[in-house]
């Protein structure tokens, strides 16, 4: 259910990297909102970015392992990679990288999910939903103009790619927030699975042992740490010396006043609208 130019790369070597790094809904453009997704022929993993879920901190630990002398490839902005935006969903990458790319090495997709409360809270107060539903990151944004949280979540709505949403499930539709959902990054129309790792962002340091061992590299900073401390210590491939980076979601509880914090409990409506919207991360999360 999430959400949420020119690609000319000759594959000159078996193992080439192409990074994508991809925004987290359509019709964003403003750097505000950026999410990433990152693909690693070089190392055989996708990174697929599910908003307010830590991507940006995990695709700045992935960066040391990038190189262009290898082919590395990066998206920052839409419409500058043809085929290719800024949020991508699994199934659509997977299909996409499968008509582009037919000879690729065999990839393991990987995303990390947190409790849809927490998130839900976190994308509300991040991109400040006015009254229509619109956000702070498109033009016609009434910034005067105020959504309550539950409200939103019983009546609000997301937009989604309509090449995305054609892949996924028929039940995710943009009359809700069903677009920044597990299964509308994860499983396509049929019910297949794409990202088969999924892991937790309550509980890093499984996330951080297994891209340990993917990566190849025991250096690998743990991401436990960084998110406690909200500081980012990617490593350097030049230096074995770590330099901190500021995190980069900062809507999040952490210094936040107490009108800032959500709702400590929800109505029955709201539970269950984020259990008909979030159906496989209400089961995670005990919803």
């Amino acid at each position: 259910m999430h959400h949420p130019g020119q690609t000319s790369l000759a594959i000159e070597k078996k193992w080439v990297r192409l990074q994508l790094l991809v925004t987290s809904q359509p019709q964003q453009t403003s750097n505000k909102r950026t999410i990433f997704v990152r693909v690693l022929f070089s190392k055989g993993l996708v990174f697929i970015s599910k908003p307010r879920c830590g991507s940006t901190s995990i695709r700045r630990h992935l960066g040391p392992f990038l190189s262009k002398d290898d082919g590395d490839f990066a998206v920052d902005v839409a419409k500058t990679v043809e085929h290719f935006h800024p949020h991508d969903t699994a199934p659509y990458v997977k299909a996409k990288l499968a008509e582009l790319y037919p000879d690729h090495p065999k990839l393991t997709y990987f995303m990390t999910i947190r409790n849809p409360v927490d998130m839900l809270w976190s994308y509300y107060r991040f991109f400040r939903p006015d009254a229509d539903c619109l956000y702070n990151y498109q033009s016609d944004w009434n910034e005067n103009s105020t959504i309550d949280f539950e409200e939103w979540i019983q009546f609000g709505k997301v937009g989604m790619n309509p090449a995305w949403q054609e892949l996924a499930p028929k039940w995710i539709s943009t009359q809700n927030l069903s677009p920044l959902s597990l299964e509308a990054h994860a499983i396509d129309r049929a019910g297949v699975n794409h990202v088969k790792n999924v892991f937790q962002l309550e509980n890093t340091e499984k996330l951080n042992r297994w891209l340990t061992s993917k990566l190849e590299n025991r250096r690998f900073p743990a991401l436990s740490e960084a998110w406690r401390s909200r500081r980012l210590k990617p490593l350097s491939s030049a230096k074995n010396k770590q330099r901190a980076l500021p995190h980069v979601n900062q809507s999040d509880g952490v210094g936040k006043a107490a009108s800032d914090q959500r709702p400590v409990v929800l109505s029955d409506q709201s539970l269950k609208a984020i259990r008909t919207m979030f159906p496989e991360e209400s089961k995670i999360y005990k919803i």
